[in-house]
């Protein structure tokens, strides 16, 4: 049997912005950290998928675990294992809703 027969590891990285954590499948991850952040922005927005309309790009993530920034150049691989936590911090800050009475 080849070495290449065997299944990809999927990824699946749990990213928290602001008051949500939106769980994003990420296949291989081979796709730039950046690149998870405008995913996770626009799922933020779960009617639309427009969440950036609102939030803007992402400007930090790091490792809830670890408190440590992750660079968004590198892959998800070689940044992250499968089911981590990560938080995103976002170019726009929404002001908090405004109360009705």
């Amino acid at each position: 049997q080849k070495m290449d027969d065997k299944p990809q590891e999927s990824f699946f990285i749990n990213v928290v912005i602001l008051d949500k954590e939106i769980t994003v499948a990420c296949g291989s991850g081979s796709q730039l950290m950046k690149w998870l952040g405008h995913v996770a922005i626009a799922r933020y927005d779960e009617d639309t998928m427009q969440g950036w309309k609102v939030l803007g790009t992402p400007v930090y993530i790091e490792n809830i675990e670890t408190g440590e920034e992750i660079s968004m150049r590198g892959t998800i691989k070689d940044s992250l294992s499968s089911g981590d936590r990560i938080r995103v911090e976002t170019s726009i800050h929404p002001t908090d809703p405004v109360a009705q009475d």
